[in-house]
């Protein structure tokens, strides 16, 4: 984002010239005979905890990347942070255990590194290069590879904050998403307990790598690639962060009595449950065509209005009516009624050809549990496969078989075991009781 600096100061209109000039790049027509994963071969390492990081590299994961999960011999993270929210975000990777405060650890380590072609790792700078994970020490056992970090605070520039760590919550508050939620500073509330910005930074990460995987096929230069969850924070905000000559204030609706925008865009009840109508003034007139609601367009209260009449109607007939006469109106659903209508038994497919939901059954989990999960079914390109994850390992499940695949002998893995260098099981249990 600091580099390169540019040229010369330019208006937007002036930018859109600049960029016309240029000739639009010719792209190798698709390959449809036989598609493959946009990540296919890529070797990624993983060295992320909790939810941001594991899900980055998830994301990679259903394009074809080959990911390695390496966590301590140890746990240094609750049965929640790892076990729990590891059986999505640890799909299709392979569980490897190593101390890398062993001198034989470190090794296993570094041959792993230079096997891979990228590596992820959500830890502040401070934390980076004593144990040696930093950029600068990680390159100079592999020149070429990709160093991915996340961070809670982190930026382009340096802050007074960017060593701090902390989590989703904590960024909540800092960013004002608590305020927003709550409706005020006198009663913040947490915006859902997992993932609201865990997720979309953990994709900022896959996004980031993949820029830096693109400009390595371009230029054989290995670039890293960064993100934090205060960006994200700030970067979902973007709509109440900019000013102009003019602009009214922000009056976004916010806390948790919220029913929408306007009397013509909010939530509604039924006779049977809830629907969200979302109409404009420029399209009041639409309503003339419905008759249970064409009083709406000379209503001095709309809101008792149409909260009158809409109570008198079922949820599923005036969603159909409403979108007839081409109003948008939709009917919320809630997770548990869409896993019973979209739920099938696991069979290897990432579920793009579901629709708009899609779960997998899988009755033979390895926790010993009858587990359903979404499937991978949210990015649908054209030409490129969506791999469907493989169900998450027990950590240190795959320990002894990647370090075999990496030329370790077993006496060598053995000798490893026993110094407690590498493991195979945090403990007895998938989910210890």
């Amino acid at each position: 984002m600091l580099k390169p600096l540019s040229r010369r100061d330019v208006n937007f209109e002036q930018a859109l010239a600049t960029l016309s000039e240029r000739p639009d790049p010719v792209l190798l027509p698709a390959k449809l005979d036989t598609p493959a994963g946009w990540l296919e071969g890529v070797k990624i390492l993983d060295l992320t905890n909790v939810i941001a990081g594991p899900h980055s590299t998830s994301f990679l994961g259903r394009f074809g990347a080959d990911v390695i999960k390496l966590d301590p011999v140890m746990p240094n993270y609750d049965l929640w942070n790892t076990v729990v929210f590891g059986m999505s975000s640890a799909r299709g990777k392979e569980s490897v255990l190593v101390d890398l405060n062993k001198p034989e650890g470190r090794e296993v380590f570094n041959r792993l590194v230079r096997e891979v072609d990228v590596i992820v790792m959500n830890a502040p700078d401070r934390q980076l290069a004593p144990l040696g994970l930093d950029e600068a020490s990680l390159q100079a056992v592999n020149p070429g590879v990709i160093f991915c970090q996340l961070d809670c605070f982190g930026g382009p520039r340096r802050g007074p904050r960017t060593d701090y760590l902390g989590y989703d919550d904590l960024i909540q508050a800092t960013t004002g998403i608590m305020l927003r939620f709550g409706g005020g500073m006198e009663k913040p509330e947490e915006h859902a307990h997992v993932g609201t910005i865990d997720v979309m930074c953990g994709f900022a990460a896959a996004l980031g790598v993949a820029t830096a995987l693109y400009r390595k096929h371009h230029s054989g230069e290995a670039y890293r690639a960064r993100t934090s969850l205060a960006s994200l924070g700030n970067l979902v905000q973007i709509p109440f962060c900019y000013d102009y000559p003019g602009r009214g204030p922000f009056n976004e609706p916010s806390g948790r009595d919220v029913v929408g925008y306007s009397d013509l865009s909010r939530f509604y009840r039924t006779a049977d449950g809830w629907i969200y109508l979302d109409a404009s003034e420029g399209e009041l007139h639409k309503f003339a065509a419905i008759a249970d609601l064409s009083g709406v367009t000379s209503a001095s209260d709309r809101v008792g209005y149409l909260q009158s009449a809409i109570g008198r109607m079922s949820s599923s007939v005036l969603q159909e009516r409403l979108q007839a006469a081409n109003i948008a109106a939709a009917v919320p659903d809630n997770i548990d009624h869409l896993r019973s209508q979209y739920s099938r038994s696991a069979d290897g497919q990432p579920g793009i050809e579901n629709g708009s939901y899609s779960f997998s059954i899988d009755n033979d989990h390895p926790s010993g549990h009858r587990v359903t999960q979404l499937d991978p079914y949210a990015i649908r390109p054209r030409v490129g496969r969506i791999r469907a994850l493989s169900p998450a390992e027990k950590f240190g499940a795959s320990t002894r078989k990647v370090l075999s695949r990496y030329g370790y002998t077993e006496a060598q893995i053995q000798s490893l075991l026993d110094a407690s260098a590498i493991g195979e099981s945090w403990s007895e249990e998938y989910l210890p009781s």
